[in-house]
């Protein structure tokens, strides 16, 4: 057997050992810190930050964030690629039953009174995982485009 033949079986060992050890470690620990909504269960949204891809009116939108038809985090102002961060808003401002989605409403705040405020869309909270960053994106083909991030924890 010639000595590269030798090396490169090695080397393929090897890869495979730390593939298997990697390969059963790694997503182990993954699934400690997430794991998949349990339905009935109560969990609280902890938003993280709204990244305004592409805005909806010209130099910055005026912002918020509304559920079941109230307002949950006030007017926030935001320019094209702008993001705001809405860590500091409290958690459990956005609870829901695991299995029933969550629906989040974007809207943007228009002060002339003549003309209503125009509700962007809809974050659907529904495909989350506890423990980990979730994205939802709200777009309107080439008119804008906005990304929400935020994390699911346990009620209790």
């Amino acid at each position: 057997m010639s000595r590269r033949s030798t090396m490169f079986r090695r080397v393929a060992a090897t890869a495979v050992g730390l593939g298997a050890v990697f390969g059963t470690a790694v997503p182990a620990a993954a699934a400690a810190e997430s794991a998949a909504l349990v339905p009935g269960e109560l969990y609280k949204v902890q938003l993280l930050t709204l990244r305004c891809v592409n805005i909806s009116e010209s130099g910055e939108d005026e912002v918020y964030l509304k559920l079941d038809g109230g307002v949950v985090v006030p007017t926030s102002k935001c320019t094209e690629r702008g993001t705001v961060d809405y860590s500091n808003i409290d958690p459990e401002r956005f609870i829901f039953e695991g299995g029933v989605p969550l629906a989040v409403e974007l809207w943007e705040q228009d002060t002339d009174y003549l003309d209503p405020d125009d509700k962007l869309g809809t974050f659907e909270l529904n495909d989350s995982r506890v423990g980990s960053t979730n994205i939802a994106r709200i777009t309107k083909s080439d008119d804008y485009s906005y990304t929400l991030t935020y994390q699911v924890l346990p009620l209790g």
